[in-house]
């Protein structure tokens, strides 16, 4: 349960005390199609008119209100090793990026209360990871090309079962399905226990 307490302070990205540092240098970003009603400004270093280094990126609203949206390490402009991103929609994710993307080990909150946690290969869930869905269900195991695929455990707590199996393409192809131990305090048990093999 410590994950939400990191969840609710990671997820708040306006900012309130934005401070200038005489050391960075300032440049503003406008976005053509949206300057309308936002603009781009980037707080942090710069190599041959590029971000590279540490930056801030925030969002400026007509009104002159800002979120951040992106702060950590950058490469010839795009998102490079470890940082943190704050999404429009309230999803957050912190972790490594490469080329812009999401890669390597990172950890994603979703605004509807699901998490993962685990590598990521452009963008999508990729190797090891494990998703915990908005109805407490977990998933821990293999993922190719942001799906479940390959050996997993998949945990129904609502029914108090855990799976084990094989998945292709988010589907499962074969499994074993046996009761975890606190089935009873499920919220929607299975009425009868599956009995064990002898």
């Amino acid at each position: 349960m410590a994950l939400l307490g990191l969840y609710k302070i990671k997820r708040n990205n306006e900012i309130k005390n934005f401070q200038t540092n005489p050391k960075l240098k300032w440049t503003r970003i406008t976005n053509r199609k949206s300057c309308q009603s936002f603009c781009w400004l980037y707080e942090g270093q710069m190599m041959n008119d590029k971000h590279h280094g540490y930056g801030l990126l925030t969002k400026v609203n007509q009104h002159g209100v800002k979120k951040k949206c992106y702060a950590g390490h950058w490469i010839n402009g795009k998102f490079e090793g470890l940082g943190e991103y704050w999404y429009d929609n309230g999803d957050y994710y912190e972790g490594n990026f490469h080329n812009g993307k999401k890669s390597r080990f990172g950890r994603m909150w979703y605004n509807d209360g699901s998490f993962y946690q685990g590598f990521w290969k452009k963008d999508l869930y990729n190797d090891k990871g494990m998703i915990i869905y908005e109805n407490g269900n977990r998933y821990e195991g293999n993922f190719v090309n942001g799906k479940k695929d390959g050996f997993g455990i998949f945990y129904h707590f609502k029914t108090g079962q855990k799976q084990e199996g094989h998945w292709i393409s988010d589907i499962c192809k074969e499994s074993v399905i046996i009761d975890i131990v606190n089935r009873q305090s499920a919220s929607k048990p299975t009425p009868y226990s599956i009995p064990i093999l002898r």
